[in-house]
């Protein structure tokens, strides 16, 4: 028994070893990632900022002097080839990292097909923990931080342009106006994402509503929800079923090419059940089960699954290929201090 729990140990060591290795290089992987899309900005800049000194020179040939030093090309042109030249250098670089990055994923899955069945319910809390920081680092790096590196650059621009060109100063200034109210709405919808304010305010009902309706504006899809009286319980265990169906429907979404999804809730004496079933092409439950994918984006069914174990509760997939699939998750109600 005792070898057993040090084989156990060890795997766990060896697997948190690794997942801090991928995490690390992705960190780095990230950087490079923001590192060459600054480089790119920069590179369209100096050749912008090139052309505009050309064309200047070319339209008023009285107001640069033909032997003005100060106007010449040159150092911007070799300054130009320095930043092409750092630019190879950093993609040469990304394409090291990612290939170390697949190794090492791969290395993982296989130390995880060797973790033992029990493992210990901290490390499940961990890895939903872990999955929501990813999730959010992700939201904030694709869009945000490459929004705001770029008005970085619009604003070096414009300082450089303001004098010699005001029109085209002021057509970036309009474009960085633009952007940040862009930058300012994703924010807004990624702190919603992490707690969804209608939820205490509006309950568990409304917010799914108000979650469909966003869903059908942003796809082609048709969302068909019923329920019962709705029963004030725990925020945890409101929060917990809404980030599950969030999950559900995303995958039917991504992954199922559904066409309508129907979301049924029920509330029993002692407990909460929700189905989410959609119309799509379905799947093989046993080739699909326990499946990973090495981007981490296989691991929302089971999230799922620790998320409803973690409240006691139970979760089934039920799935035909070509006649969609139905997840059902049953959860224990613990009733809120507000429920008289």
């Amino acid at each position: 028994m005792l070898e057993g729990n040090e084989n156990a140990n060890s795997s766990e060591d060896m697997r948190e070893f690794i997942l801090n290795l991928i995490t690390e290089y992705e960190y780095k992987s990230a950087l490079l990632k923001e590192e060459k899309s600054s480089k790119k900005n920069d590179i369209l800049e100096m050749e912008a900022l090139i052309k505009t000194f050309s064309q200047t020179k070319e339209k008023s040939s009285n107001f640069f002097s033909p032997n003005s030093k100060d106007y010449s090309t040159k150092d911007y042109d070799e300054e130009l080839l320095h930043l092409k030249q750092s630019l190879d250098n950093i993609e040469e670089e990304e394409k090291k990292l990612e290939s170390t990055i697949s190794q090492l994923v791969n290395i993982k899955q296989k130390v995880m097909n060797y973790r033992p069945q029990n493992f210990s319910i901290g490390v499940n809390i961990l890895e939903i923990q872990e999955q929501d920081r990813q999730r959010i680092a992700r939201d904030l790096h694709d869009s945000t931080v490459q929004n705001l590196t770029s008005l970085i650059h619009k604003c070096e621009l414009s300082i450089r342009l303001v004098d010699m060109d005001p029109v085209r100063t002021k057509l970036e200034l309009n474009t960085m106006s633009n952007t940040l109210r862009s930058v300012i709405n994703e924010i807004r919808e990624i702190i919603y994402n992490l707690k969804p304010m209608s939820l205490d305010d509006l309950g568990l009902i409304t917010t799914i509503e108000r979650y469909a309706n966003q869903l059908m504006i942003n796809h082609d899809i048709r969302f068909n929800i019923n329920h019962n009286k709705e029963r004030h319980i725990l925020p945890v265990i409101k929060l917990s079923i809404f980030r599950m169906i969030q999950e559900a429907c995303s995958n039917a979404i991504k992954h199922s090419e559904a066409k309508s999804i129907d979301i049924n809730i029920s509330y029993d004496t002692n407990s909460v059940t929700v189905t989410v079933s959609d119309d799509g092409k379905g799947f093989d439950t046993e080739k699909k089960k326990d499946c990973m994918a090495p981007d981490y984006s296989g691991y929302g069914l089971s999230i799922m699954k620790e998320r409803a174990y973690l409240l006691s509760g139970t979760m089934k997939i039920q799935s035909t290929i070509n006649k969609g699939t139905s997840v059902t998750i049953t959860v224990p109600i613990t009733n809120s201090e507000r429920e008289e």
